[in-house]
């Protein structure tokens, strides 16, 4: 099988967006179906906002791989997986569909509304893996389903990066370990198309308005 049962002191938190990565939605669809596969998702949503719900929430889909959010290991035990249809970085990335951003707002609202998922509990692919994944990448614009990631309490004036990608929720030995990679993905998050490495005085300004504005 390419799932699992869900540990019941294990509860679903998060919601985890991803890309397919892939060059059709057939393609996305058979291999996140083939029970040989060894990865799988609870939802698919193409291009023209068509939902597909390939695994029932109540099991633990292989969508995460090795992953680490704030304090916890293992993302896929605490999540739910949602694939947008999009070839990727390798195969031609492209802008999200507004059909796609609808679907997976209304998407998101069901699960809020019956799971109690926060805001800040929506999470992307390349945050839990910075070391690993890219996904849902730098066009992918999370305005467009009305949420608030973050909001944090300003409790002082100045942040070293260390403390903001703490903030962010970046699990400590990413921050340690692969502490540019995070950077990275912080601009995705940002949209920035120039994907660097560098800690500018816009991108410190930006990343501080992500997290307190």
């Amino acid at each position: 099988m390419n799932y699992s049962p869900r540990k019941k002191n294990k509860t679903v938190k998060y919601i985890v967006i991803h890309y397919t990565g892939m060059k059709s939605l057939k393609s996305a669809y058979k291999k996140l179906s083939d029970e040989n596969s060894n990865v799988s998702a609870h939802y698919l949503i193409s291009r023209g906002g068509i939902i597909f719900n390939l695994l029932c929430p109540k099991y633990k889909a292989w969508h995460a791989g090795k992953s680490k959010w704030k304090n916890n290991t293992n993302i896929n035990d605490y999540s739910i997986g949602i694939e947008l249809e999009n070839k990727g970085h390798d195969f031609g990335y492209s802008n999200f569909s507004m059909k796609q951003y609808n679907s997976l707002k209304n998407l998101i609202f069901f699960f809020k509304r019956n799971f109690q998922i926060l805001d800040r509990n929506i999470i992307f692919h390349s945050d839990i893996a910075p070391n690993r994944k890219r996904d849902p990448g730098e066009k992918f614009i999370i305005n467009n389903i009305g949420i608030n990631r973050f909001n944090k309490k300003k409790l002082k004036e100045k942040y070293s990066i260390d403390e903001m990608l703490k903030l962010y929720g970046f699990h400590k030995s990413y921050i340690r370990n692969n502490k540019l990679l995070c950077i990275k993905a912080v601009k995705r998050s940002l949209n920035y198309i120039d994907i660097n490495s560098s800690q500018s005085k816009k991108f410190l300004k930006d990343f501080y308005n992500l997290l307190f504005n």
